[in-house]
């Protein structure tokens, strides 16, 4: 026996009237953080970044529980600027088995005309499967392949295989790793911004180093993309140096001369041109809470993405 729909929609509209009163912002999206309950909690804090940025319905769906079937449901808010009510609706279903992940059960949830996020944590393979039948009930599908990677054990060819796949079945996708990496693509671009554009005429040499071994590929993917047409040798290096999605980039030219970046935190890059000139860049915001409320803002594909896989 699964939870009615109906009564959690009811519960809903209680509390959220009780918490947000009438001044309440209306909800922007739908976002359903699916997870095994194992991993639920971490799951949840990477969602509730958004706390305070965007109103959403918050689906939680926790499959494999030991505390078995079980549903409940929650508002809260804080105020913006104007002192309205940014609300969160959570709504929590948790089975012993699969069967929160089941499309059937969650998707009268959803709010109509409004877009619909699914985080998606059980692998690349099983979104393409008919099984859960979810991919098709939303707009965007966020996954992270280094979570992937590091909790599932995959190797990087496979994987990339697999997100390839989704891909070409012509998923919406956007992968959480890659949003992180904004701060890296941004100062690598700078490298060849205006006076400096004629240098990627020269380059023939990029060596990247990370501690991330799928940010890793993903930059090597990209630099390789953006370079397409000319006769340039990529390198990577996993270097512990560097903690998550900070790094450096070296590039060497045909005259032996070298340019090259390094970010040690995700605010501010050092970058070093081949002409002795060097300069301090502030980066983008990469943080989890930015990058989600980007995606309710705008649940839209990054064609690089795709061309870096």
């Amino acid at each position: 026996m699964y939870p009615k729909t109906s009564e959690l929609e009811q519960e809903l509209h209680e509390r959220l009237t009780e918490h947000g009163g009438a001044n309440a912002r209306a909800m922007s999206a739908t976002m359903i953080a699916l997870a095994s309950k194992v991993h639920a909690d971490e799951i949840d804090r990477w969602v509730e970044s958004l706390m305070g940025r965007r109103p959403v319905r918050l689906l939680h769906l926790r499959g494999y529980s030991k505390d078995g079937l079980h549903s409940w449901s929650s508002a809260r808010c804080a105020l913006d600027r104007q002192e309205r009510g940014i609300c969160f609706e959570d709504v929590y279903i948790e089975t012993p088995d699969d069967g929160a992940f089941q499309g059937r059960i969650w998707g009268p949830l959803v709010l109509r005309e409004l877009p619909a996020i699914l985080l998606w944590t059980l692998g690349p393979e099983t979104l393409t499967s008919c099984e859960y039948d979810c991919a098709e009930r939303v707009n965007l599908t966020i996954i992270n392949g280094s979570w992937d990677l590091k909790h599932y054990k995959r190797g990087i060819t496979s994987y990339q295989e697999a997100v390839r796949s989704v891909l070409q079945a012509s998923i919406p996708l956007v992968d959480l790793t890659w949003e992180q990496l904004l701060p890296l693509r941004y100062a690598m671009s700078r490298l060849f911004d205006s006076s400096y554009a004629q240098d990627l005429e020269q380059l023939r040499k990029v060596s990247i180093h990370t501690s991330d071994p799928w940010a890793l590929q993903l930059l090597k993917g990209w630099i390789q993309d953006r370079t397409k047409g000319r006769v340039i040798q990529v390198d990577s290096q996993l270097d512990p140096n560097y903690p998550a999605f900070t790094g450096a980039i070296e590039c060497t030219f045909s005259d032996g001369t070298i340019s090259n970046l390094e970010i040690h935190n995700p605010k501010n890059a050092e970058l070093h041109y081949r002409d002795g000139k060097q300069l301090q860049v502030s980066l983008p915001d990469s943080s989890m809470g930015t990058i989600l409320e980007r995606i309710v803002d705008a649940p839209v594909v990054d064609p690089l993405y795709k061309r870096a896989i």
